[in-house]
């Protein structure tokens, strides 16, 4: 029987395939992202399935939320690898078959981008592609930077031309996309969860900790921070200092710390959950001395609604959020005395309190419903 019912009156089923490269327990900005995002959709009654790389021990599980691994080569640096041949023959048809409607990828340059637009193409379903980047690949070997210049203006270009819709993750995002593949894009700030990092009550306490968090990388900037807290050692004895995070500079990272004049009070922490690291968080000055091209990062937003006071590169989350009015002062990354000027002057008096109404704007739960609204859209137009 044919249902003349109108569509625009049914509650739509929308079914979500998320095809990604890596996925928690790998960590890193854009696994995060997806996982909130995927939790979020859950919440808010649509089905996700997500297709990723595998098979990984020990992967967790999550209610409402189906993982397909798929066999792959050993992962490049410990991010890029490449599945098997047949995965995406094999991922049409277990998609087809579980009825997902929208396909999302994210960041123009992983293989599974590349095939999920291909995946979308052949369920006749419409792909979103969410750019995490704000320009090509910095911080890398010459040869590392032409190949990776080379797939962007390839793979990536050829994935962000045939996305149905592009989402910018930042204002620095948007005109990158429009350089390298001539296309509009939709901003889409990354998010948080604010609940987990907001106390409820501004401390008094003025700062006394320095904290890095991120991954242990080249360009990250991680050498900054034990650099400025070996100057201000001997000025503020009982200042400490955390790095939070893990990755291929994890021991020159401890090496560099464990020589520096401020060695006794510089701990590395490795890689620590949302609950962990909020705690250090309080009462901080976050140091973001990163030179990559990086997107919306939400370390700064996470530090701010915990309490923490910033310095940063000028990097597009920073500026942002200082034009906001949030505690973020901005410095060059080449400025050594201006980091050093910074902290010193954030060390005297407790972060100011940020509105509730600005941290609600990066809240998952509003970004979430944003992208249910733009998916369901683009999957009924594609009926």
């Amino acid at each position: 029987m044919t249902n003349t019912e109108p569509l625009a009156d049914q509650p739509f089923p929308l079914h979500v395939g998320f095809v990604v490269n890596n996925f928690p327990p790998h960590v890193g900005g854009v696994e995060q992202h997806v996982l909130a995002l995927a939790k979020e959709l859950v919440n808010l009654g649509a089905k996700v399935t997500v297709a990723t790389l595998g098979p990984v021990h020990g992967r967790e599980t999550f209610p409402g939320m189906e993982i397909i691994e798929v066999a792959g080569t050993p992962a490049i640096g410990g991010v890029l690898s490449w599945p098997f041949p047949g995965a995406t023959r094999k991922m049409t048809r277990l998609f087809r078959d579980k009825g997902v409607n929208v396909i999302s990828v994210h960041t123009r340059f992983f293989p599974f981008t590349f095939i999920g637009i291909r995946i979308a193409r052949r369920l006749g379903a419409p792909v979103i592609l969410t750019e995490h980047g704000s320009d090509f690949v910095r911080g890398v070997s010459p040869l590392v930077a032409a190949g990776s210049r080379l797939v962007d203006v390839t793979f990536g270009r050829y994935s962000l031309r045939r996305a149905s819709l592009v989402l910018a993750i930042s204002s620095a995002t948007e005109p990158f996309v429009r350089r390298l593949a001539n296309v509009p894009s939709t901003l889409f700030f990354n998010a948080i969860h604010t609940k987990v990092f907001r106390p409820a009550e501004q401390s008094l306490e003025a700062p006394r900790k320095l904290v890095f968090l991120g991954r242990l990388v080249p360009g990250k900037g991680w050498e900054r921070v034990i650099d400025v807290a070996s100057e201000l050692a001997d000025k503020y004895p009982d200042l400490e200092t955390h790095i939070v995070g893990d990755g291929t500079d994890r021991e020159r990272v401890e090496q560099y710390a464990r020589a520096s004049a401020a060695g006794d009070s510089i701990t590395v922490h490795g890689f620590m959950n949302s609950s962990q690291f909020r705690e250090i968080l309080k009462d901080s000055i976050l140091l973001n001395p990163t030179t990559l091209a990086e997107g919306f990062q939400t370390t700064l937003l996470e530090a701010i609604a915990a309490g923490a006071s910033v310095v940063s590169t000028r990097q597009a989350a920073a500026e942002f959020l200082a034009s906001l009015g949030a505690p973020v002062i901005l410095r060059d990354a080449a400025d050594e005395a201006g980091w050093a000027d910074a902290v010193k002057q954030l060390l005297g008096s407790p972060a100011p309190r940020i509105d509730d109404s600005l941290l609600e704007k990066f809240d998952w739960g509003e970004r979430a419903r944003e992208y249910q609204t733009l998916a369901s859209e683009l999957a009924q137009g594609s009926r």
